[in-house]
């Protein structure tokens, strides 16, 4: 089911230093909105290990470093989303990750909502209910680099 809501667009502001040198004994996340037709829901909050990292709005990344080891990643979006979506992932020191915000995808009926939020990663499993609203989606090293300079190059 699509759920369309007239929320209002909000920015990106991150709560760590953006565009710094990467440390190679932390991992670096990228956290990565494209711009798409449902961007109108407004900004979505990112949390890493329960604390929040910022707001992400459409056509923008939000970039951090963590140390080696398991974290939990959550996204809730602006509405109705008390419960947002959170996964677990495990990270290796000097790797750089690359999560891309979508919608939450029960099924093949959900392909249009994904499609009309213009992601190109694989779902990743997490936990979410039905107010939730995005999900992450992973993207590989070369796809997500690309995906960071285009946005980057529109700023």
């Amino acid at each position: 089911m699509l759920i369309l809501f007239l929320g209002a667009c909000g920015g990106t502001s991150a709560l760590e230093t953006q565009n710094r040198p990467h440390n190679s004994r932390q991992a670096h996340l990228y956290f990565i909105r494209q711009p798409a037709i449902l961007s109108k829901l407004g900004s979505a909050d990112l949390k890493i290990d329960g604390a929040s990292v910022g707001s992400l709005g459409a056509s923008s990344y939000i970039e951090v470093d963590r140390p080696p080891g398991p974290h939990t990643i959550s996204v809730f979006g602006p509405i109705l989303d008390s419960v947002g979506f959170e996964a677990d992932i495990k990270l290796e020191p000097g790797v750089s990750y690359y999560f891309e915000l979508g919608p939450v995808v029960h099924g093949t009926n959900d392909l249009l909502s994904r499609s009309m939020m213009v992601t190109s990663g694989r779902p990743i499993r997490g936990r979410f209910n039905a107010t939730s609203v995005y999900m992450f989606y992973s993207l590989d090293a070369a796809a997500g680099a690309a995906s960071v300079a285009k946005l980057r190059d529109r700023s």
